[in-house]
């Protein structure tokens, strides 16, 4: 039996960072395997570079980006990253990276030069005040911080001032495919509105919903069904964002190079960016997309291009 694929008209995308040739670079107007992105004011946006080391953030029209967090330069210093993962930035324009292999989460507070660390201690562990690797990333409007802890397959909450963690989905160094376990969570997404998280877990090739405070069982909402390339399937997901207006889900399906919508209560999702299965640097194609946003209006859609080197913006209203 062939597979059929629900796809969208192509939308295509014009390149806002990054030389968009699939060069990578060091320059301020380059890009080096770009993952986490958040958007700031005014259609500003910021992107963590994993092998830049460093989060950048880029004006509306101006692809030449500026420093804002790490050096450039891996290290473990207060203003040093290692291999930067996700980023997420508060009302106050307050920065929160993912230092992945620091193994902590990196606080700059508005114009800042250096970080203080808010959640894990810099060494890998599975107790509650250690982190190893950590991927994901979410900040709700109390300054509760929510880590994406890959390889020890659960999510953790660090409260404001918090010397440690408490879990909130999964179950420590133990992974499964149950409802109540997580195989190396990438993405986080949180709609405090409604208290749920979404997450991206990896491993599992789904995304999983949970009602927090209230359940240790997760809801699968898109995938689920293996990894592939199928209208009801995804390949090692990295990225999830959800729409304040629909609740359509929004899916970096890295190994497929697409990004996936998925309807509320769907079974399965539509392309909406990309070509299954097709890799390339043209305006309609992706290479192992790893992270998507809206804009505040949800008129725009950007997207780690993260084998491209370069994030891409496609109007979607």
């Amino acid at each position: 039996m062939s597979t059929i694929f629900v796809v969208l008209p192509l939308l295509v995308g014009v390149t806002v960072a990054g030389y968009g040739n699939g060069t990578p670079g060091t320059a301020l107007n380059a890009l080096y395997y770009p993952w986490g992105l958040a958007m700031g004011v005014n259609d500003s946006f910021y992107v963590a570079e994993f092998n830049n080391f460093r989060v950048m953030q880029i004006q509306a029209g101006n692809s030449t980006g500026s420093i804002v967090a790490g050096t450039g330069v891996q290290g473990s210093s207060v203003n040093q990253l290692r291999n930067p993962t996700e980023v997420a930035v508060d009302a106050n324009l307050n920065i929160y990276v993912n230092d992945d292999f620091n193994y902590r989460v990196m606080l700059w507070c508005k114009n800042s030069s250096s970080g203080v660390i808010v959640a894990g201690n810099g060494t890998i562990g599975n107790s509650s005040n250690t982190i190893a690797e950590s991927i994901g990333l979410a900040v709700d409007s109390q300054g509760n911080i929510y880590v994406s802890d890959k390889a020890n397959h659960r999510v953790m909450k660090w409260a404001p001032n918090a010397t440690s963690g408490i879990l909130v989905a999964g179950v420590t160094g133990l992974y499964g495919s149950g409802n109540q376990r997580l195989n190396s969570p990438y993405g986080l997404y949180l709609d405090e509105i409604n208290s749920y998280l979404y997450i991206a877990d990896w491993g599992n090739n789904r995304i999983q919903r949970y009602l927090l405070g209230i359940t240790i069982n997760g809801t699968t909402v898109a995938g689920g069904h293996g990894a592939g390339n199928a209208s009801n399937q995804l390949n090692q997901p990295y990225g999830v964002c959800v729409s304040q207006k629909t609740g359509d889900i929004y899916i970096a399906d890295r190994a497929n190079h697409r990004i996936q919508r998925w309807s509320p209560g769907a079974s399965t999702g539509v392309t909406f960016i990309g070509i299954t299965g097709v890799s390339g640097i043209n305006a309609t194609l992706l290479n192992g997309p790893s992270n998507v946003i809206l804009s505040m209006n949800e008129t725009i859609m950007y997207v780690s291009d993260m084998g491209n080197h370069r994030v891409q913006r496609f109007n979607i209203a």
